[in-house]
Parts: C-alpha cells; sequence; structure tokens
C-alpha cells in the first residue's frame, strides 16, 4: 500500500488504482487502467479468484437454504451376493459383494466385509438393460446403472441371476423385460 502511495501522488488516485485492482475480474486486469498517470507503467497482478460466499455481501446469500432429506434404507434385503462391476476406461471387471436395500444398493469387498465402500440411491440412479449393450461390449448377463457423477456396467452370473438383479433395482424395468421376452417368444421358457 506504501508502494501505491508512493507511485501516485494524490492518496485518493491511489485508493482508486488500489480498489479497481482489488475488485475487477481478472480478463478486467489484463490491461491497466487507472486515474493515477504513473501507476499505468507497473504491471498488474491479476486478483486472487474468492469463492461466491465470500465475495457475496450478506444479503446475497440470505436465500440459500440447504436441501437435505433423510431417506433411510429399508430393513428387508431385496438381494444380496456377488457381481461384477466395470466402469468407464477400466480394463477388468472387480468382482463386489452387494446388498439391494431399496432405495439404496450397497457395495462391500466381500461378504465378510464391515466397511461399505460404495453406495448408489436408486431413487435417484438409472438402470438400463439391452441386449444391444451386451452385444458391444462382448458380455453377457449385464445391465448398466446410471447416477448423476457416473455410470458403471454390471456383469451377474447367468440369464436367472441377472434378471433377479434387474429385478431388485427396479422391479418396473424387470417386468417389462420379461413381457417383451415372453411376447418374442411364447411357446419356449428361454430364448
Amino acid at each position: 500500500m506504501r508502494r501505491l502511495y508512493a507511485l501516485c501522488s494524490d492518496p485518493t488516485d491511489a485508493l482508486v488504482a488500489l480498489t479497481s485492482v482489488f475488485y475487477r475480474t481478472p480478463e478486467a486486469n489484463s490491461r491497466a487502467s487507472s486515474p493515477c498517470t504513473e501507476f499505468e507503467q507497473f504491471q498488474i497482478v491479476p486478483a486472487v479468484e474468492t469463492p461466491y460466499l465470500a465475495r457475496a455481501g450478506k444479503n446475497e446469500f440470505l436465500n440459500l437454504v440447504p436441501d437435505i432429506e433423510e431417506i433411510r434404507p429399508g430393513s428387508v434385503v431385496s438381494k444380496k451376493g456377488y457381481l461384477h462391476f466395470k466402469e468407464p476406461f477400466a480394463s477388468n471387471w472387480a468382482k463386489h459383494f452387494v446388498v439391494v436395500r431399496r432405495p439404496y444398493v450397497f457395495m462391500y469387498n466381500s461378504d465378510k466385509d464391515p466397511v461399505e465402500r460404495g453406495i448408489i440411491n436408486l431413487s435417484t440412479a438409472q438402470v438400463e438393460y439391452s441386449e444391444d449393450q451386451q452385444a458391444m461390449v462382448k458380455a453377457p448377463n449385464t445391465f448398466a446403472v446410471l447416477t448423476k457423477h457416473r455410470g458403471v456396467l454390471l456383469q451377474a452370473l447367468n440369464d436367472k441371476d441377472m434378471n433377479d438383479w434387474l429385478y431388485a433395482f427396479n422391479p418396473l424395468l424387470a417386468g417389462t423385460i420379461r413381457s417383451k421376452l415372453a411376447r418374442r417368444c411364447p411357446s419356449q421358457p428361454k430364448c
């Protein structure tokens, strides 16, 4: 601050120049300008970005209210067992023990693992099944679970196990898939 006073003959000009440096966006700081002509020959250091709440006046964030909703998992276990997981850009499948207690899916490293390694909220996730997707990834008995932040491809042991998992994850989707398969080949139990 003293250097700024020394550069400008009028202390008011120095204060205006200092204020303009700190309250401009970094784009605006790319070209120096100030009412103090002696100050213009020096390079201006860009202002440090501060979080929105730190810059906001106290009236601006009075309207921000956290939206918290407690959702307890059901006590009924819809299904539990092992599934293979494949995340995007992963080269191999990872085997995890999975417990479905709607509306959540809890993932563990094994059936003896006491720590939940992952949780998926089924009320906000989308479960997808497609035979085309299975052909594309060249892996049978697969379905996908998509959340807001990531997607995971899951593989069951066999066709019946996959239908059971789909029913645990999304009963409506499982019913739709079964009815489509029944319409496609009504005389055979499995196509």
